[in-house]
């Protein structure tokens, strides 16, 4: 059996090499332990600094930036304007005994009924507006590509008063071209991209909004805000763009206004 001697070499001895590279070897190890210690050691210094001052802050203390700002759905308050408002094919039904086969889309109106179109926009080449029967009967949305001369039905009856009051006629026509309009009141939105040959709706049941048009670079904007007897906080609004592909509006913007 052959002892091997593990003294380390005397000087002016030479080494076996391979007992040098063991060494270097093992030196090397311990070198790269120290490292991944040293950085465990930084990074847990240097989280529970972050939990130390996230946890001594205190938010009543805040500076005054952006204290002016309109609050969001991060803030304490939510929101009373939903994210997204979806919208259904289609509009209330009504008018029980109108004919609307005489009222196919692009049927042009007599000229003695186009004296009944009581709301319009203010285009004045391409002109939206609803028409009412000889006054009365319902409201069906129209088009004018002439500037007023001549009125065709662009659409079926839109929600009108047996479905919940006066609330529910458009109450505004907000023109977004020939082929794209919104038509609103307190409760409803009604809403076009192609002329007329589908309509989709959003119905407000509070009934208690304002609407009006922002102009948008991509899409269809529109702004709501409270009826000034409504519940909702004054000052306070919400700010949609169309999404034509799923039928529905998306917040972009709001205000909670003054706490109530």
């Amino acid at each position: 059996m052959t002892l091997t001697s593990m003294r380390e070499p005397e000087v002016g001895v030479r080494s076996n090499p391979t007992e040098l590279l063991i060494r270097e070897a093992r030196a090397a190890a311990r070198r790269r332990r120290f490292r991944v210690l040293a950085v465990a050691i930084v990074v847990v210094a240097a989280t529970l600094m972050v939990i130390l001052t996230v946890g001594n802050r205190d938010p009543t203390k805040n500076s005054g930036a952006g204290k002016d700002q309109p609050k969001s759905l991060t803030g304490a308050k939510l929101s009373p304007y939903p994210a997204t408002l979806r919208m259904r094919r289609g509009m209330y039904e009504g008018g029980i005994g109108v004919d609307d086969r005489l009222l196919r889309w692009g049927t042009i109106l007599p000229s003695a009924q186009s004296r009944w179109i009581d709301v319009r926009s203010t285009k004045s080449t391409v002109e939206w507006g609803v028409w009412r029967r000889n006054g009365d009967g319902g409201l069906y949305p129209v088009r004018s590509m002439d500037g007023g001369v001549r009125w065709r039905a662009a659409g079926p009856l839109l929600a009108t008063d047996w479905v919940g009051g006066g609330i529910y006629y458009v109450r505004k026509v907000i023109s977004e071209g020939p082929t794209s309009v919104v038509m609103v009141s307190n409760a409803v939105i009604d809403v076009t991209t192609d002329g007329g040959r589908q309509w989709y709706q959003y119905l407000n049941a509070a009934s208690d909004w304002i609407v009006s048009g922002v102009p948008v670079s991509v899409s269809i904007g529109i702004r709501i805000r409270p009826f000034p007897d409504g519940d909702l906080p004054e000052g306070s609004y919400g700010t949609y763009v169309l999404n034509s592909a799923r039928h529905e509006w998306v917040r972009t913007a709001v205000s909670l206004g003054k706490s109530s």
